[in-house]
């Protein structure tokens, strides 16, 4: 450890530049939510609609989005465990281990030990900035970029317009400016979870 570099590093303009960037970190949260995300509203019933645009790799990243592993379920205290797993980055996870040993408990997949696994499993989830082009709920956020998290539902909409199943279907990159393509998510209310198969992209259009 440098001694004398931690010593030049010290005093005034040290914790004016910590202060500055914990004062950044409380401005991106608001109600328990990270003010970095755009979280898409709906209605009282259940039914919601936007339109944002999927954008390009930021910096000197190569893919546009990350892929992400996380738990969130609740404990037998009545406590919610919501967490990113550790599989995300290549670690044992103790949640997945623990899930393993219930789940080795019994043959019976009705059993108590199987069904608190299949309740534990980790979920897949995906990242991505995306810029809003119209949010009914919060016309505010027109025109802005945020992160946005989705599942699986719309990354198969993603993969579909990037490899078509259909003969004549031209492959498009989403995630480009020019050549890409508006996204139009329609959310539903289905048997009371959220339902994302009526979204698509528009035509192909330079943003």
């Amino acid at each position: 450890m440098d001694f004398s570099k931690l010593k030049n590093q010290s005093g005034k303009s040290s914790l004016e530049k910590l202060t500055g960037e914990l004062a950044k970190l409380n401005q991106q949260t608001e109600g328990g939510k990270d003010t970095r995300f755009w979280y898409p509203n709906v209605d009282k019933a259940g039914n919601g609609y936007a339109v944002i645009r999927f954008l390009p790799a930021p910096g000197d990243e190569e893919v546009p989005f990350v892929r992400m592993f996380e738990h969130g379920f609740k404990g037998p205290t009545g406590s919610w465990y919501i967490e990113n797993s550790l599989t995300t980055i290549g670690k044992p996870d103790p949640v997945g281990e623990m899930n393993s040993k219930l789940w080795n408990m019994s043959t019976d997949d009705e059993s108590p030990s199987r069904k608190q696994a299949r309740a534990q499993k980790r979920k897949l989830g995906y990242i991505c900035n995306v810029y809003v082009i119209q949010d009914q709920a919060n016309p505010e956020n027109n025109g802005k970029v945020f992160l946005f998290k989705f599942g699986k539902k719309i990354f198969d909409k993603l993969n579909d317009a990037m490899n078509p199943q259909f003969p004549g279907d031209v492959p498009m990159n989403p995630f480009d400016l020019w050549s890409g393509a508006d996204f139009k998510l329609k959310i539903r209310n289905v048997e009371g979870y959220r339902n994302y198969d009526k979204s698509e992209f528009s035509s192909p259009a330079p943003l």
